[in-house]
């Protein structure tokens, strides 16, 4: 942790930013405090007025509102389809009951977007059973739902359009109603759901003062701005019982207390609907000195102004702007430029996290080149040890081979044998580590496979492809493709007596090589196969000695993990063993 002795606290982030906002505060302080000492009393009428004014501007609104929904309801009573779906529905074929339910949701569309407050029209059918809504063409209507509407109806003979129920409130056309045909049961009903959320945020609307609150009321059921105000419950009820004294339509306005204080208090009456809007507003929220706090607010957001310009600049330089630096060095660091150095003139807390960073990518620099050089040591050192397996493998056969047909004075194949042997040994003890053209690997396997005919004489029948051009310069480390002939001959073919094969292919892509080696001899059990291959995939940290994890092994250090062996079945019995090389690894990118 940095220490900062008392000459260079002077200088720091922290110190510079205590100072700017005591030069902040203390004018936007005093100035309020003059504010407030210098405000005259509240002018209470023309509050009340003015309050009481838009009150009544609300609930008109949103009279209108509900009732315009409610003509709008109450033309499509008398709609073909409606009647005809609730009178005739059974009767009908059922595409020109489904053609009519379409054109009737199309209108209770029409119902649900007339009003700002509409969330969902419906249509219950009781002959039908069904329930034709916005939401779903078509859905059952339950027969205990249909009870539930018929007692639901009796509701409706004092008048009221509004029926509350669960938290919801809508508006219902019953057809028909219980004053017109008392005793018949209703032959459907429209319905339209009135969002409660919607009716709070305009309750929020007219309460715009901190404490206040509106509510719309009816005998039943109410729905308020904010029902955790304390004073909502108090005076809805004082509302009630004055609305239940004087029913006709009228406005009101009264100071109520409640909790020791003073609220002003507005509400009308709406006998159509029978229900009240009412605001309150506590008096300390609207009382101050109301032209001169308007003057002094007007200075203030003036001052205020000027003061986040020039907050704004200074912390830009001196803080947004170092930091800002620091950040692209950071991001320049990621993208693997370490050398770096950066520069700071002032003396804060910036200075040493710059002179910190500087040590820090000077040590990152070293540290890298360490580990790669140790890398490279290490990935050499394992190469050349994998590598020097390989060479006296094939040494002890071809010897014995040698003496065998020497021996049966067989001096034609003995001359060739002993050619080839010279070749082969020359190729083999090239410099440890160096890498071969596939080329000259190719022609190796090609000598090779011309000492094997030698020992196996007629009893195989051998084939090698040609190699393609495009990739005769491909380096490859050296004996990656004889020891995998090399079983082939050992542990595939060895007890063949006659019709053996042994192939040679190789297949190209864009991005990866395949050389392809199958014989058909005695083959590998489908476990032993699933063993080898969990082998290659996995590779134990300790070296295996068997020439197959040999060559797999360094294939995986030349050209990746994603390069390697495989062995599968070969079409018609015996095995393939396949040699990928992943070509683009040197370049950076994925096969």
């Amino acid at each position: 942790m940095m220490q900062l002795n008392w000459q260079n606290w002077w200088f720091s982030i922290f110190t510079k930013l205590l100072a700017l906002f005591f030069i902040m505060i203390l004018p936007v302080y005093a100035m309020a405090i003059h504010s407030n000492e210098s405000g005259s009393h509240l002018v209470s009428n023309e509050i009340s007025s003015s309050l009481q004014a838009q009150m009544s501007f609300y609930h008109n609104s949103l009279n209108k509102e509900i009732d315009r929904m409610m003509q709008l309801q109450r033309q499509y009573v008398v709609d073909d389809d409606l009647l005809n779906l609730s009178v005739i529905g059974e009767g009908l074929p059922d595409y020109d009951r489904s053609l009519m339910m379409r054109q009737l949701q199309l209108k209770l569309n029409l119902i649900k977007s007339s009003g700002i407050y509409a969330t969902v029209a419906k249509a219950y059918i009781p002959s039908l059973q069904r329930i034709i809504s916005t939401e779903d063409l078509t859905s059952p209507l339950p027969s205990e739902q249909i009870e539930q509407l018929k007692n639901e109806r009796e509701l409706f003979t004092n008048g009221t359009p509004l029926y509350y129920r669960d938290g919801k409130l809508f508006i219902r056309e019953f057809y028909p109603t219980k004053a017109v045909s008392p005793e018949r049961d209703p032959v459907f009903v429209l319905e339209t759901e009135i969002s409660v959320n919607e009716l709070q945020n305009f309750l929020r609307q007219i309460s715009s003062f901190k404490k206040s609150g509106s509510a719309l009321v009816s005998e039943a059921w109410r729905i308020s701005s904010d029902e955790s105000n304390e004073a909502m419950t108090p005076i809805i009820e004082l509302v009630r019982s004055h609305v239940a004294k004087q029913v006709e339509k009228g406005r009101w306005i009264e100071n109520v207390r409640v909790n020791n204080q003073n609220y002003i208090t507005a509400y009308e009456y709406s006998p159509d609907s029978k229900t009240t809007l009412l605001v309150f507003v506590p008096e300390s929220d609207i009382l101050g000195p109301l032209e001169k706090y308007k003057k002094f607010i007007f200075l203030m957001s003036i001052v205020t102004i000027v003061l986040i310009v020039l907050v704004s600049y200074w912390i830009y330089q001196v803080i947004h702007k170092p930091l800002s630096k620091m950040v692209r060095a950071f991001r320049s660091m990621e993208s693997g430029n370490l050398n770096l150095v950066l520069h700071h003139k002032s003396r804060d807390e910036f200075n040493y996290l710059y002179r910190q960073f500087n040590r820090m990518a000077d040590r990152l620099r070293t540290l890298i080149y360490e580990v790669y050089e140790k890398q490279l040591q290490k990935q050499q050192a394992e190469l050349n040890q994998l590598q020097s397996q390989i060479k006296p493998h094939f040494l002890y056969n071809s010897l014995y081979l040698l003496y065998r047909i020497t021996k049966d004075e067989d001096y034609e194949n003995s001359l060739r044998l002993t050619k080839y042997l010279g070749d082969y040994f020359r190729y083999i003890t090239k410099k440890a580590g160096e890498d071969v053209q596939l080329s000259e690997e190719w022609h190796h396997v090609r000598m090779y496979m011309e000492i094997q005919n030698v020992r196996f004489s007629n009893r195989l029948k051998v084939s090698i492809a040609e190699l393609p051009e495009d990739i005769h310069n491909l380096l490859v480390p050296r004996l990656i493709m004889q020891p995998l002939v090399e079983n082939a001959y050992n542990y595939g073919l060895e007890h063949t007596l006659a019709n053996g094969e042994l192939t040679i292919t190789v297949e190209t892509g864009e991005k990866i090589l395949k050389i392809l080696i199958e014989d058909n001899g005695i083959g590998m059990s489908e476990e032993d196969m699933m063993i080898w291959n969990h082998r290659f995939t996995n590779p134990t940290g300790n070296i295996d000695v068997s020439g197959m994890m040999n060559v797999n092994r360094r294939l995986q250090l030349k050209f990746g993990d994603e390069s390697g062996i495989q062995v599968r079945p070969r079409s018609g019995g015996g095995l393939c063993v396949i040699l990928t090389i992943c070509s683009e690894k040197e370049e950076g990118k994925s096969c």
